[in-house]
């Protein structure tokens, strides 16, 4: 039986069935605006080389890139809950990781997915451009101690760079996200956080600064918002219909495809095979 006749979340609606859903939204700020589709992020990967390893039955998604050096896991566990959903990592869990919340925008992950995909130099982090980028959204650059951070321009979000834990003499550093909403008391409630070594690769890290500051507002169906942003997103009737953002994810892949390296050659082999010679008989 196909997925279509299931009712379920696979079925749509912003990607795939559309005619389920007559209109979309338009929510601000972006970091509020709930999960999303996770296929943004996975479809774009398969589509430009990775593997599927997933194992069928399970609640899990196992991709891997097309070199066999990087490693997406998404996992979902308990949405009020703290743990990670999403993790990328090098295949030997060595160097660098970036973990993300269940409630990361899918948009926000694919800021740092999407620049793995391509095959650029080793750069290393430029830590400035990363401020200015925060800057230039209107993110004011805060100092807390020997902390760094800057504020969403909504005080619902902080990005910071803060020193990790070591065993080393020699400090390593996170950029970190975390994104929560006002409570009574002083109190507030978490939504999502997002953590990346600062020795990822300089591309991706760009890609999500970028992503989370970016002031344009994301597409959402009803439903695809959680509950505990009410008072705090801003939501306006979308004047793109789901069809239309169905062909915009569609022209999406296809960038991915153009972009997709050349396959490695098979294990083993290091030509291509010649003509078959067959012993003659005596």
């Amino acid at each position: 039986m196909s997925h279509e006749h299931f009712y379920s979340r696979v079925n749509g609606p912003t990607i795939h069935r559309v005619n389920q859903v007559r209109y979309l939204d338009e929510v601000a700020p972006r970091h509020l605006a709930g999960g999303g589709d996770p296929r943004h992020v996975t479809e774009y990967l398969l589509v430009a080389g990775w593997s599927n390893h997933s194992v069928p039955g399970y609640p899990h998604v196992l991709l891997e890139s097309p070199d066999r050096q990087l490693h997406l896991t998404l996992e979902p566990t308990a949405p009020e809950e703290r743990d990670t959903w999403w993790r990328i990592h090098p295949a030997e869990r060595t160097s660098w990781s970036a973990h993300f919340g269940g409630h990361t925008p899918v948009e926000i992950i694919a800021g740092f997915t999407d620049a793995l995909t391509h095959q650029a130099p080793r750069a290393k982090t430029e830590t400035t451009d990363l401020w200015h980028i925060a800057a230039s959204r209107g993110w004011p650059k805060q100092l807390e101690g020997t902390d760094q951070a800057a504020l969403s321009p909504d005080e619902t979000a902080i990005l910071a760079r803060v020193q990790a834990p070591t065993l080393h003499d020699t400090p390593t550093w996170r950029w970190k996200a975390e994104v929560s909403v006002p409570l009574t008391e002083g109190r507030r409630r978490w939504l999502w956080g997002a953590s990346i070594d600062d020795t990822a690769p300089a591309a991706a890290l760009g890609g999500f600064v970028a992503a989370l500051t970016d002031p344009t507002p994301l597409l959402r169906d009803e439903g695809q918002t959680t509950g505990h942003t009410f008072g705090y997103l801003n939501s306006t009737r979308s004047a793109v219909s789901p069809e239309h953002n169905r062909r915009l994810h569609l022209q999406r892949l296809e960038a991915a495809q153009r972009t997709r390296p050349p396959q490695p050659p098979p294990a083993g082999r290091t030509s291509p095979p010649g003509p078959a010679h067959r012993r003659k008989r005596r």
